[in-house]
């Protein structure tokens, strides 16, 4: 299959996962932010609060003092895609960190994590640039 990245277009095995990151630093406001954008799958049977509450549980046992709000259903972009949206605070390297993590389900299993995270709690401003960036989120058409 051709595989799209944001330099360029190249042939993989039809069979092939996209796991792939994107980091991409904004420095928007006190504490910086940063956006990463994660692929991943959902595991057999499972739907996306179980794929989120399996890796809230796994970021648990990688970092110390995890606090999380209760996940928030919402719908992402101008296609109205299902996600799930937590706000989580953890410790790690003695510093806290603040990540604003969004699961948007695509199609089939595939599944697009949105996280955002800050030195410091977001501001308003950054919760509100955060949000720009998910609405306008617009998934390319898969032949």
């Amino acid at each position: 299959m051709n595989y799209q990245i944001q330099e360029g277009v190249f042939v993989v095995p039809e069979q092939a996962q996209d796991r792939s990151v994107n980091m991409l630093v904004l420095n928007h406001g006190p504490g910086g932010l940063t956006l990463v954008v994660t692929r991943d799958l959902m595991q057999e049977g499972e739907v996306l609060d179980g794929m989120l509450r399996r890796q809230l549980r796994t970021l648990g046992t990688q970092v110390k003092q995890l606090k999380h709000q209760e996940p928030v259903a919402l719908q992402v972009g101008p296609a109205a895609l299902p996600a799930l949206q937590v706000a989580v605070t953890f410790k790690q390297n003695n510093a806290t960190v603040h990540q604003l993590q969004t699961m948007v389900s695509l199609r089939d299993k595939a599944v697009l994590v949105f996280t955002i995270t800050c030195a410091a709690p977001l501001t308003a401003e950054q919760a509100a640039y955060a949000q720009q960036m998910l609405d306008s989120f617009t998934p390319i058409q898969q032949a």
